[in-house]
């Protein structure tokens, strides 16, 4: 059944027929069933301690819960701001918008789907776009709620939760735009962020009492007025200086998993080839998964660490050479069904890679801090170095102390000149002052003859949030719109542009360079747009542009 069809349903009958079945059959299955035999109720144990009561439904029961939720999700799509339960969102996208800022501030909302009792599904039911009446509204909300409220386990509760908190996400996005604060939600984790000083944090959404931080009467007013409730236990504000956590995610830098996680599938894999399959699982099954088994049985060792694996590719991307590295030595112990793809760098690529510098700027801020922003750039072949003018200049000023290095050994330093800058554009061409005896590798890459076409298949490299130690950047990613702004042709990317990826190339199949990353969308407003390659042309030609 399509949803306009099933929204012009105002009889039990006609709501049974949509399942396949009698409304005699659909009352046994809701109401004259036991809810011991309706539901299986357990407990799994919570990350930081406590537990998670799971009601999972019968077969039959499932059956129906899930035609409606394909149902729920045509009808109504969730807030930009929910990311949890969404279709083509996840906690990396929820991450991803909290990047880039000086402070996090995380709650949690306490009993959140217990909260969301039968009334309010009842008259969720009534409400637009449903508009059932009380019979019709009433039947689907028993099909929904055990208990008298949404269980979790059910198909149909994710999507039910964000339809409930619809309001509260609009209220709380307005909160965070008039505060010039990002927010998001993923399920009971709510999210803010901002790029002020702790000194000019919104009180309306955080106070600070005695160096702790509490939400502010505005948030805590909406998040009550909407029928949910603050865990207190969990309110934390995080700033730059510590690790900061966005849904279990790190954001300081890249979005990303914590080092643990790596450590440990690395350790798992080890013990894999060291010790072989049986004795691993064995392993692992006794000492480090305890978490509750419906089945009863051992976990199947290859299928977490499987799983495991394909998390790491969703938040660091397939291009990643940690990923790249795991995903090689798993392929190497599974058969054929279970190797998972992978992207190496081919030898353009990797030339493309190698042409690559990280560049660093030292001065005083107007304060007299110490700052040392970092970019990306890359050698262009016959032209120089080229990066974005902002990393190298700042309010039309050039950075007397400019260096460039190589990713993997940050140690070789060379003093970087600017030979040619415009700032309109936001590019700069660069030459390295070479020391005798300290010749820099040579590696390069060209232009690409063609334009860059819409739908255009690209790739983005370079160095966002660089500290030593760290690989270089590569995601392949679409051109998403060409248009002029301030009559210079530029091009939008679907990737995410992140601080410090500025100057990167954007390669196409050939790995010629079709255009320059310029400043990302880190804010509510902008776009990850790029410079087009002829735009270079210009600057080349023009004297006013030569320093």
């Amino acid at each position: 059944m399509n949803k306009e069809d099933f929204l012009k349903i105002t009889t039990h009958n006609e709501l049974a027929s949509m399942f396949g079945m009698s409304y005699a059959k659909l009352t046994k299955i809701i109401y004259k069933t036991d809810g011991v035999y309706k539901y299986h109720q357990f407990q799994i144990p919570k990350k930081n301690g406590g537990h998670r009561e799971i009601a999972s439904p019968s077969k039959k029961l499932k059956k129906i819960q899930s035609e409606l939720k394909e149902l729920f999700y045509e009808i109504y799509p969730s807030k930009p701001s929910a990311h949890g339960f969404a279709k083509n969102k996840s906690i990396v996208t929820n991450a991803e918008r909290h990047l880039d800022k000086r402070f996090i501030f995380n709650i949690d909302l306490s009993n959140f789907f217990g909260s969301i009792h039968f009334g309010r599904i009842r008259n969720l039911f009534k409400s637009s776009p449903f508009n059932f009446n009380n019979s019709i509204a009433t039947i689907l909300a028993q099909i929904c709620c055990f208990d008298n409220s949404l269980p979790q386990g059910a198909p149909t509760s994710p999507i039910l939760s964000n339809m409930i908190a619809w309001k509260l996400d609009t209220q709380l996005q307005s909160l965070a735009k008039m505060t010039n604060g990002t927010y998001t939600r993923y399920a009971d984790d709510i999210s803010f962020s901002f790029t002020t000083t702790k000194g000019r944090l919104p009180e309306e959404i955080v106070i600070l009492r005695g160096g702790e931080a509490a939400p502010g009467h505005a948030l805590t007013h909406i998040i009550e007025e909407n029928g949910f409730f603050i865990n207190y236990d969990k309110v934390r504000l995080c700033s730059r200086l510590s690790r900061m956590e966005v849904t279990g995610l790190t954001v300081n830098e890249l979005t990303n998993v914590r080092r643990k996680y790596v450590r440990q599938l690395s350790s798992m894999l080890h013990a894999w080839r060291k010790h072989g399959y049986e004795l691993a699982e064995k392993d692992f099954n006794e000492k480090y998964d305890t978490r509750y088994r419906a089945s009863g049985k051992p976990k199947s060792f290859l299928h977490v660490v499987k799983g495991k694996l394909a998390f790491l590719r969703s938040v660091k991307t397939e291009r990643d050479p940690i990923y790249i590295k795991l995903a090689t030595q798993f392929n190497d112990l599974v058969t054929d069904e279970h190797k998972f793809k992978i992207k190496v760098p081919s030898d353009p690529e990797k030339n493309a890679i190698n042409a690559l510098w990280v560049i660093e700027a030292c001065y005083d801020n107007e304060e007299g801090e110490a700052m040392v922003p970092q970019g990306s750039g890359f050698q262009l072949e016959d032209i120089g170095i080229v990066t974005c003018a902002h990393v190298v200049s700042e309010k039309g000023k050039i950075f007397e102390d400019l260096e460039a290095f190589k990713h993997d050994d940050s140690t070789v330093k060379y003093k970087l000149r600017v030979e040619r800058i415009c700032s309109h554009r936001d590019i700069a061409i660069c030459s390295l002052l070479v020391e005798e005896g300290k010749e820099p590798p040579k590696h390069s890459v060209s232009r690409s003859a063609n334009n860059v076409e819409m739908g255009q298949d690209v790739k983005l490299l370079g160095f966002p949030a660089y500290a030593p130690g760290h690989s270089y950047f590569m995601v392949d990613t679409k051109v998403a719109k060409i248009y002029t702004q301030s009559l210079v042709r530029k091009f939008e990317i679907n990737a995410l542009i992140r601080e410090g990826n500025s100057g990167g190339p954007i390669i196409d199949s050939k790995s010629s360079v079709v255009g320059i990353a310029l400043e990302g969308a880190r804010k509510e407003a902008g776009n990850n747009g790029c410079l087009t390659i002829p735009e270079l042309e210009d600057v080349l030609s023009d004297d006013k542009y030569k320093i």
